[in-house]
């Protein structure tokens, strides 16, 4: 089961490691080799840097806790996390198709993604408390 758990854990790893490098080519493209500066390309960063790169931290995120993961029950608060970091996304992707002058929208997927990670960390926090040993041996 440990063999399983590592090789899932190192693959949701690398797809993470891949989507950071997608996401930092394509915002070395974007921003130095293409010159892309204004206002009218700020849903192109988004859609191809900074939601690959969210969406990369999640994965990333995912995949070390598959590695370390040592109780089912913060693994429930681990997915409530990546429920709220996922909506976050999802509305930050949203937000992006609009007028990005609109800074009250973007403050609802701060507060998301903020509880996503309280989430993360409370279920890293379950998950590394010591098991109680049995008195009966």
């Amino acid at each position: 089961m440990a063999v399983v758990r590592t090789i899932i854990g190192a693959v949701i790893s690398m797809i993470g490691f891949g989507l950071v490098l997608y996401a930092g080519l394509n915002f070395n493209s974007f921003f130095f080799v293409q010159k892309m500066l204004t206002e009218a390309d700020i849903p192109a960063y988004g859609k191809f840097v900074a939601v690959p790169a969210l969406l990369a931290l999640l994965i990333l995120l995912d995949g070390s806790f598959v590695l370390g993961l040592k109780r089912v029950f913060s693994l429930s608060v681990h997915i409530v996390g990546n429920f709220l970091w996922l909506l976050a996304l999802y509305q930050f992707n949203q937000n992006l198709v609009a007028a990005p002058t609109n800074i009250s929208a973007y403050q609802q997927v701060f507060y998301l993604v903020l509880a996503g990670v309280i989430f993360f960390v409370g279920g890293i926090i379950v998950n590394d408390i010591p098991q109680r040993k049995s008195l009966i041996h």
